[in-house]
């Protein structure tokens, strides 16, 4: 018996779709009462439909296991469905904070390629500025960690190093550090990088964590701190010094009598 026998025939209406969504994403019904609600959504396959069933990606259900296993099993099924999930997926991926899974499902079905300049957009949608979407753009840089070759990458996250968000910041660093050390950074990337990573030793406003890896990142890699400033904080000022070049330098190592 197909799903469409199963619980009847034509479009569901918006107030049914919202209604059975709710029971889809409900932490704390059943794993086969979410699984059937899911279902029923997934065979309307209206654009409101997959706009609901998507909504189980924004619950944690009770018990880890069952939880990672449906949300998965979601991502298979709207692989399958495919084309006509996109829209919907990219709506709920500009909208939400957890869309790692609705991530992965946008790249299965539109390919790589076309899935770097979604990303990329989602990117400059949000923008380095916005402190209330912190979550997501950690998710959406992790994603494009897969592609961190395409030479589209790098330069649009370039600009998330001067994030509001430590997280942001830091997962950029991954990348940026990773180009560095494997030769694929190019000059103005690197000069960018330089700045940025100057402007977070030399300001009052950073975490301990950030301002201690952006001196070793510039340390290690021998790049110049813009600006003029020279005063290091607290923090680091008895471990690295800027010397007449520019360069953050390592102090040498007291020696204990």
């Amino acid at each position: 018996m197909g799903l469409m026998s199963l619980f009847g025939k034509g479009p569901l209406s918006p107030g049914k779709v919202d209604k059975i969504a709710k029971l889809a994403a409900n932490p704390f019904a059943q794993p086969d009462v979410r699984m059937k609600e899911m279902q029923r959504l997934l065979s309307d396959g209206s654009p409101l439909a997959l706009r609901g069933v998507l909504k189980r990606f924004a619950a944690n259900a009770s018990g880890h296991i069952a939880d990672e296993d449906e949300k998965k099993w979601l991502e298979d099924q709207l692989v399958e469905v495919g084309d006509d999930a996109l829209e919907p997926l990219g709506d709920y991926i500009r909208s939400e904070e957890q869309i790692t899974y609705a991530l992965r499902a946008y790249r299965r079905i539109a390919g790589d390629e076309a899935s770097v300049a979604f990303l990329l957009d989602v990117l400059n949608h949000y923008g380095p500025d916005d402190y209330r979407s912190s979550e997501a753009k950690v998710q959406v840089i992790g994603e494009l960690a897969h592609d961190a070759a395409d030479p589209r990458v790098l330069p649009g996250l370039v600009p998330f190093l001067h994030d509001h968000s430590d997280e942001v910041r830091w997962a950029v660093l991954d990348l940026i550090e990773a180009a560095a050390r494997e030769g694929r950074l190019p000059a103005d990337l690197q000069a960018a990088s330089a700045q940025a990573l100057g402007a977070m030793i030399l300001s009052d406003d950073n975490r301990p964590r950030i301002e201690r890896r952006a001196a070793e990142l510039l340390c290690e890699h021998e790049w110049p701190v813009g600006g003029t400033g020279d005063t290091l904080p607290a923090l680091l000022v008895d471990e690295f010094f800027i010397d007449k070049k520019r360069f953050v330098r390592r102090r040498a190592k007291k020696k204990t009598e």
